[in-house]
């Protein structure tokens, strides 16, 4: 009977060995005895590591389980999505849709920026800023925060953001970067899921370090690019490891801070990769290496092409992988705990905000009074933080969830202050010349002090040297923090090149020196500022060349001034969408000891629109004295590039005048972020009216007149470039009987 027992027995067993699949044996012969535990890691690579997910799309298909996902730069983006409970599919979506030239843009649109902001970039120059703080000079910590990315990255992975510590992800999941101060790896395994994320890709010098918990932490490839020994010590059975290698700057590219800084972070880079991957077991692991080809760290825009490579290479180790594949069923329920909305945070309880030292927390009340004890407006929140970040005093605003026991989560809010702030020393250039003799030229130099006091008053000073100096200094006090009422007394000293042509023929050239002093009540509303006020001035006339028309004269001219600023165009130089409106108005009155009393109205409209790399603008303006005689050096000028481009710069005035252009240009090539917009070619039609061109002498009343009458028609074609620096341009202006070229660099 027990022989008969033993010998039904073993059949059993033979037959439950022929009838186990593949997988199950695989694993029973590398002594597991039940499913292996699968680490998944995930290489750093710039915009190269989407192709991370075509692999996971191939793991996917084939029914791979992973139960451990531990990433290195791009590589923790993807894996923290992941494991966060993001779909392959989710993911590619995501990664394909989003715009990363904008998100690599630390700022929110311009038309979101305050209005004194805004009028600071209005006529931009070739610039350069560094901070100044506790009386040294200090450079940002990296060409862009990632105040973008770092919003991304929240709206990403929201259905996590409530999770502690990263072993209670669907996935547990760890991100690796390198600790700036002692060089050595950190490991992230608990904390905001997207600081960590952010934290392991900060390049050096691309990236802002990611301030944390005390520490600073750059790129994790520094010291683990391909953390396989993190993933071991998780406890895994086998390793499925993507490397997407980096490789080495050719020495043509070498010549340049920039491609020595790129090629520096290489090795350190490969050096740390060929380490991890003797660390790897041929018998049980697999290896993964994407062809990306040309695909380099920076082509975010190519991460469809970048997934592709990852389906072709994880399709290539498809007989390695399948011994890992499970049932459908057993797949299924995997997915099932851990792929889907998650639990992101819902009601908010309380809000705080942390990191302030200089700007006053009641910048926030409104963000604040949006969100507590309230459902979570996801979207106001991040336009909130958007707003305020555009008031440029910060380096990064971020925001987290901590639950709390009355189930109503604390969001709290991290509020970087710009480190090298709160002083901003600019060092810029300005160059306009229509190669007719008239040239402007300037080094420009500014300072803005900012936060002088609790309600945000700022100090802002421009000295331009050249041969058309100035000296404008303003100290703008807000009366309240809505800026709803500012007082801004200010001092401007300036002196220009004024020419005087009769007809085509310039015939004199005037120094105009002014010199002003007074102060502004203004208000701020829904973008909107208006100011007027009270100044005292005078100005004097000394002819430089040319027919004495007009006598040397010291003249006074305190009155009255005024002005209205609406703006909400994309960029200053080169706008794609949006409009500006601007009116000004100057009174000098002799009540107040002026030597001539009249009234200067000068209205610009500006609107831009475009369809793809397309785009149409219209500019008008027009200006009146409303029946008064103005010094010549205060009548409305025509003449220069996109201001009867066919023509010398300012070779009409007059006392009244009107104007509009029809402007197309087309993007011909895109800069990214930071380091500008895009390059264009453009042309122009522009058509300008002016009343009787004249010049009056105050000693004897005579008057001289300079122009007729006249409507003029002119046109242009141009090449631009709006950059970080300042826009630039070189354009070629015509009119019926002739033409000028133009070289600008700044604000036409």
């Amino acid at each position: 009977m027990r022989r008969n027992l033993f010998a039904l027995f073993a059949i059993a067993l033979a037959a439950l060995y022929l009838t186990t699949p593949t997988s199950a044996a695989a694993a029973s012969e590398g002594g597991w005895g039940h499913r292996p535990r699968i680490g998944l890691v995930l290489s750093g690579g710039g915009a190269r590591g989407s192709a991370h997910i075509g692999v996971l799309k191939v793991l996917e298909k084939m029914r791979i389980p992973v139960d451990v996902v531990v990433g290195t730069s791009m590589g923790s983006l993807v894996g923290g999505s992941y494991a966060a409970g993001l779909s392959p599919q989710e993911l590619e979506r995501r990664v394909t849709e989003v715009n990363w030239d904008t998100l690599f843009n630390d700022d929110p649109p311009r038309k979101e920026w305050p209005a004194r902001r805004k009028q600071a970039s209005a006529n931009p120059t070739w610039d350069f800023t560094v901070g100044v703080h506790n009386g040294k000079l200090k450079l940002p910590p990296g060409a862009i925060s990632g105040e973008q990315v770092q919003l991304f990255f929240n709206d990403l992975v929201k259905g996590a953001e409530t999770v502690q510590t990263f072993d209670q992800l669907p996935i547990p999941f760890r991100a690796i970067a390198t600790n700036l101060e002692n060089g050595e790896m950190h490991v992230f395994d608990h904390g905001p899921l997207p600081v960590a994320m952010r934290a392991s890709m900060s390049v050096p010098t691309l990236f802002a370090p990611m301030q944390w918990d005390g520490n600073l932490y750059v790129d994790g490839g520094l010291v683990r690019n391909l953390p396989i020994d993190v993933a071991r010590d998780m406890g895994v059975d086998v390793i499925i490891a993507v490397n997407l290698g980096s490789g080495y700057l050719p020495r043509d590219e070498l010549g340049s801070i920039v491609g020595v800084t790129g090629q520096m972070i290489a090795i350190l880079t490969e050096q740390n990769v060929k380490v991890s991957l003797k660390q790897i077991d041929p018998a049980r692991d697999v290896l993964i290496v994407p062809d990306l080809g040309d695909i380099t760290s920076s082509d975010f825009n190519r991460a469809k092409e970048a997934i592709e490579t990852g389906v072709t290479a994880a399709d290539k180790m498809k007989a390695k992988l399948a011994r890992y594949s499970v049932s459908e069923a057993e797949y299924a329920a995997w997915q099932q705990t851990r792929f889907g909305p998650g639990h992101p945070a819902e009601h908010i309880g309380d809000v705080r905000i942390e990191g302030l030292v200089r700007v006053n927390p009641e910048v926030f009340d409104g963000l604040v009074a949006e969100q507590k004890d309230r459902l979570l407006n996801r979207a106001r929140l991040t336009q909130d933080i958007e707003k305020i970040y555009g008031r440029g005093d910060f380096e990064r605003i971020s925001y987290r969830f901590q639950p709390t026991k009355g189930g109503r989560d604390l969001l709290i809010v991290n509020a970087v202050e710009k480190s090298w702030g709160p002083g901003y020393l600019g060092l810029g250039l300005g160059l306009s010349s229509d190669y007719k003799g008239d040239g402007i030229f300037g080094l420009r130099v500014t300072y803005d002090q900012t936060w002088v006091n609790r309600l945000g008053a700022e100090w802002s000073t421009d000295l331009t040297l050249g041969n058309a100096p100035r000296l404008y200094t303003e100290f703008y006090q807000p009366l309240d923090l809505d800026r709803s009422a500012f007082v801004a007394p200010f001092l401007d000293l300036n002196q220009t090149l004024e020419s005087m042509f009769q007809g085509k023929q310039r015939i004199a050239r005037y120094d105009v020196t002014r010199a002003r002093i007074g102060t502004d009540l203004g208000t701020t509303l829904h973008g909107t500022e208006v100011r007027a006020g009270l100044y005292l001035g005078q100005t004097r006339v000394n002819l430089d060349t040319g027919a004495p028309a007009l006598p040397n004269a010291k003249i006074t001219d305190s009155g009255v001034r005024g002005r209205l600023l609406y703006d909400t165009l994309d960029s200053a130089g080169a706008p794609r969408f949006g409009t500006r409106i601007s009116l000004e108005l100057l009174n000098p009155l002799t009540e107040m000891g002026a030597n001539l009393s009249y009234t200067r109205a000068m209205l610009h409209y500006d609107t831009a629109y475009s369809e793809g790399l397309n785009t149409l603008a219209l500019k008008l303006k027009g200006g009146a004295s409303f029946g008064t005689q103005m010094p010549y050096y205060d009548q409305f000028p025509l003449g220069g590039f996109l201001n009867l481009s066919g023509y010398a710069n300012d070779q009409f005035r007059a006392n009244n005048m009107a104007f509009g252009a029809l402007i197309y240009y087309r993007k011909i090539a895109s800069l990214s972020p930071p380091i500008g917009r895009g390059l264009y070619l453009g042309a122009s039609l522009e058509a300008g009216w002016l009343s009787v061109g004249a010049a009056t002498n105050p000693n004897t009343g005579q008057r001289v007149v300079l122009s007729k009458e006249a409507t003029r028609i002119s046109g242009s074609v141009f090449f631009g470039s709006d950059t970080w620096i300042g826009p630039a341009y070189l354009g070629l202006g015509i009119n019926g009987s002739g033409g000028t070229v133009y070289v600008l660099i700044g604000r036409p």
